[in-house]
């Protein structure tokens, strides 16, 4: 029933603000923990129950920002149990064209007495019935910096960054990008299946789907569908990565028989692409510093057949082993270029952060560069859109490592990607991909 939906994205808001939970994480344990409960969660269900905390999340600063002019204190000095009901019935009146206003108003007033009193029901009644007669009225901020962080509903200095790097008109795709569903892509697992047995089962289950505009075995589907049921996803021929994930791999370039370094391995996406590539013959070591994250990729590795994967906990800036024939460093970064699958994220990230991870990933470059035999290759990727993290990085690498050159990766991926100075770029607001940068360079 839609309005235990309601409530159960309430508590799922209200963890996200009070406690710090991951917006996906929230959603799956919640949801997961509701079925069989009173509140009768079903799969139905968990759709709108998705849909709410995505988008009331996404949209906080837009919501706040309209709910303030209606409300005769700061949004911020209610509950957040008051607040975040506010925050739903505003995303249901202005996103959810499907939702009656009327009900939008009386669940959220609902609400509110279980977890307010009846004062605070009037006051979510009032604040809603008055936002939806004069929501037309409000007026947004002026300042064209601080009018494109209310409206598109991102952190000030997000924008004053994506201006400043790509110009205006590329910032309002970016925020396009990333405040739209994101598109469910997956690679098909050619160790368990080809792509003639996989493509005549989506076809035999009627699902609509396309492959991926610039990389073989990747496919997105546009059929909704809930992926626990997806009958290839049970099976393991299909792990969920974005089209772009696939780019660092192809510049490793690996073949069977080598011996690959995974230095940021979990949760072991571009590990298995890996084992793949190599048709499971070689030896891969997968490194992650987190006991649980290392645990979650080895599930991964069963479930899709990799059997040449050896995992270890370890620290990429000092992790030391023989030198191998390639290492792949897909560094810890901002990821602002996949702010669009974590709600969450774009109010978590702060401008100081680069200047942290930019230290970190050039710690972990240098120290693996003492883990690649002369000949050997190095790729370097990460899913963020800042220059710092990306070639700031590299080129200050290059300077002190200059043993190491950039390698021309046009032969491994389409021209389009690769800027003058040999290194990958992909924009969401150019290329309908996710963000992200990846290099090879190889060791003289």
């Amino acid at each position: 029933m839609k309005n235990n939906a309601r409530e159960v994205a309430l508590r799922i808001l209200h963890l996200i603000e009070t406690q710090g939970a991951f917006a996906n994480e929230a959603i799956a344990k919640l949801v997961g923990a509701y079925c069989n409960t009173p509140l009768q969660v079903n799969s139905l269900d968990k759709r709108f129950i998705t849909e709410l905390v995505i988008g009331t999340t996404k949209f906080r600063e837009r919501i706040d920002y309209g709910l303030n002019v209606f409300l005769k204190k700061d949004i911020m000095d209610l509950t957040s149990w008051i607040r975040n009901i506010l925050r739903m019935g505003v995303y249901q009146l202005d996103f959810l064209d499907k939702v009656p206003a009327s009900a939008a108003v009386n669940e959220s007033a609902k609400l509110a007495k279980k977890f307010g009193h009846k004062g605070t029901v009037n006051l979510v009644n009032g604040v809603l019935r008055n936002y939806l007669r004069g929501r037309e009225k409000i007026k947004f901020p002026e300042d064209r910096d601080e009018y494109l962080s209310v409206f598109y509903s991102f952190p000030l200095w997000m924008i004053k960054y994506w201006k400043e790097t790509f110009g205006e008109k590329h910032t309002i795709k970016l925020c396009d990008y990333f405040n739209s569903k994101p598109r469910l892509y997956f690679r098909i697992n050619s160790l368990r299946v080809n792509r003639k047995d996989f493509e005549k089962e989506l076809d035999e289950s009627k699902f609509q789907y396309k492959k991926g505009a610039f990389l073989e075995n990747f496919y997105y589907i546009e059929s909704r569908l809930d992926l626990e049921k997806f009958l290839p996803f049970q099976k393991g021929w299909i792990y969920v990565q974005d089209e772009s994930a696939g780019f660092p791999v192809l510049l490793l370039d690996p073949k069977p028989n080598e011996t690959i370094l995974d230095l940021c391995v979990a949760p072991g996406g571009k590990a298995t692409y890996i084992a793949e590539l190599m048709k499971n013959k070689g030896k891969i070591i997968g490194v992650d510093q987190s006991a649980e994250r290392i645990e979650i990729t080895r599930k991964n590795c069963e479930k899709f057949g990799t059997k040449i994967i050896q995992l270890c906990i370890g620290d990429a800036t000092n992790f030391s082993c023989e030198p191998v024939d390639r290492v792949l460093v897909d560094a810890p970064c901002t990821g602002l270029g996949v702010l669009g699958r974590n709600a969450d994220s774009r109010w978590r990230k702060k401008p100081q952060d680069i200047k942290r991870m930019y230290s970190l990933q050039k710690s972990i470059l240098l120290n693996s560069a003492n883990l690649v035999k002369k000949g050997g290759t190095l790729a370097y990727s990460t899913c963020t859109l800042t220059l710092a993290e990306n070639e700031g990085v590299i080129k200050d690498f290059l300077k002190e490592r200059k043993d190491f050159r950039l390698v021309d990766p046009s032969k491994f991926v389409h021209k389009r990607f690769v800027d003058q100075n040999k290194m990958i770029k992909i924009f969401p607001f150019r290329d309908n991909l996710d963000g992200g940068f990846c290099c090879k360079m190889e060791k003289r």
